[in-house]
C-alpha cells in the first residue's frame, strides 16, 4: 500500500503522544537517511487528513490527497484516515487539535463559528472551534427528495410521512433546516427518523411516503439496489424544490446554493435541488509555511489528483478557481496566502 493512503481507523478520542510502531520505524527510517555520512537531518510534519466512512469517497479524497503530500512535498508524511461522525466530528477534532485535517460542510462549520447546534459549548473542555480554519472549498453536496408520485413539491410533504434520518445525526438538522422555508416542519409533518437504508427499504414498500437525504452527484452508492435499479422514474421519483420556497432559503441561509446541475446517472439532467459546499479545515495553529506548502503542493499536482478522483473532474467544482469560494469564512493565513499569490482571492 502506498505511503499516505492507510485504511486503518484511527484513535481519535485522544491524539497519541507516540506513534504506531511501523510508523515509527518508517519515520525513523527516514530522518536517519544519511546520516551516517554526517548529514544534518530536516522536520519530518506527521499530518492527519480525516474523511468519512471506509468505503465512500470522501475517505478515499483524503487518502489520495495524503498520498500526494506524502510522495510530492520534502518532510511531509500525510495519513487519511477515518473520520468518525465526519462533518461534525471532524470539525470538532480539528478544533481540538486531534486531527490536523478533515471534511466538513459549510453549515456545521457556521455552526461551530456561532456555538449552536452539534456544536453548543456542553463539552466538559470547551473546545475552541475558531482554531478550525478553512483550507480550501470542494464540491457541493447535495440535499434531495425522493417520494410517491402524488409529491410534485416540497410543500406537498406537509401532513404526510418523510424519513429524515436518525434523530441527532446531521441528515435531520439539514433537513429541518432546509423545510422550514418551505412550510414543512415537525409539527404539521410526519417526521421519522430512520436510518437511510431503513427509510428506503420502508418507501418501497409503501410504509411511508417520502425520504429526505443528502449525497454527492451521481452516487448510485447512496441508493439502495432497489432504487438504483428499477424504482426511481417510475411510482417514485425525485422531487424538485417549488421557487418560493428556494428564493427564501438563499436569501436567509449563506451556505445553501440552487443545484441545477440535475442527475443524469438517474436520468434526472434537468433535476433542480439544493446544494451546499463542502471544504477541507486544518487547524489554525499549524504553520502558515507548512499549510502554505501543502496547499502548493496539491494544486500543483491537481491533474494528478483528479485522475484518481473522476468525480471531481467530472462535476468541474474541486479546482483552484473555486478554493477561495468559502469566504466570507476565515482561511488559514497559509492558504489565504497562496490564493494571494494565484490570484483567485479576490473573486470571491
Amino acid at each position: 500500500m502506498a505511503r499516505g493512503a492507510v485504511s486503518r481507523e484511527y484513535d481519535l478520542a485522544d491524539r497519541p503522544t507516540s506513534l504506531h510502531p511501523w510508523l515509527c520505524l518508517v519515520t525513523l527510517a527516514l530522518l536517519g537517511l544519511g546520516c551516517g555520512a554526517g548529514a544534518r537531518t530536516t522536520d519530518t510534519h506527521l499530518v492527519t487528513l480525516a474523511g468519512a466512512g471506509p468505503q465512500g469517497r470522501y475517505f478515499k479524497e483524503v487518502a489520495i490527497l495524503s498520498k500526494t503530500l506524502t510522495e510530492k512535498m520534502p518532510g511531509v508524511i500525510a495519513n487519511g484516515v477515518i473520520g468518525k461522525g465526519m462533518s461534525v466530528g471532524n470539525v470538532k477534532r480539528v478544533a481540538a487539535g486531534r486531527i490536523d485535517g478533515g471534511r466538513c460542510f459549510r453549515f456545521d462549520l457556521e455552526n461551530a463559528y456561532r456555538r449552536e447546534a452539534h456544536f453548543a459549548q456542553d463539552e466538559l473542555i470547551p473546545v475552541d472551534y475558531d482554531n478550525a480554519k478553512v483550507w480550501m472549498k470542494l464540491g457541493t453536496h447535495l440535499f434531495r427528495v425522493v417520494a410517491v408520485s402524488d409529491i410534485k413539491s416540497y410543500s406537498d410533504l406537509i401532513g404526510r410521512s418523510v424519513v429524515i434520518g436518525g434523530r441527532g445525526t446531521g441528515e435531520e438538522v439539514i433537513a429541518e433546516r432546509i423545510f422550514k422555508y418551505f412550510g414543512v416542519t415537525r409539527d404539521n409533518t410526519e417526521f421519522l427518523y430512520i436510518e437511510r437504508t431503513d427509510g428506503q427499504d420502508a418507501l418501497a414498500n409503501r410504509q411511508i411516503d417520502a425520504i429526505a437525504f443528502a449525497y454527492s452527484r451521481n452516487n448510485r452508492g447512496h441508493l439502495s439496489p432497489i432504487f438504483a435499479a428499477r424504482e426511481i422514474g417510475k411510482e417514485i421519483d425525485f422531487v424538485e424544490p417549488e421557487q418560493e420556497g428556494v428564493e427564501k432559503l438563499l436569501a436567509a441561509e449563506s451556505s445553501f446554493v440552487l443545484d441545477e446541475l440535475g442527475e443524469p446517472v438517474f436520468g434526472r439532467p434537468k433535476l433542480r435541488g439544493i446544494g451546499f459546499h463542502q471544504c477541507l479545515l486544518v487547524r489554525g495553529d499549524l504553520s502558515e509555511d507548512l499549510v502554505y506548502g501543502m496547499t502548493k503542493t496539491l494544486v500543483d499536482n491537481w491533474d494528478e489528483v483528479e485522475e484518481s478522483l473522476p468525480w471531481w473532474k467530472e462535476e468541474g467544482e474541486a479546482d483552484l478557481e473555486s478554493m477561495a469560494e468559502m469566504k466570507p469564512l476565515p482561511y488559514h493565513p497559509g492558504a489565504e496566502r497562496y490564493y494571494r499569490e494565484r490570484g483567485v482571492w479576490d473573486r470571491w
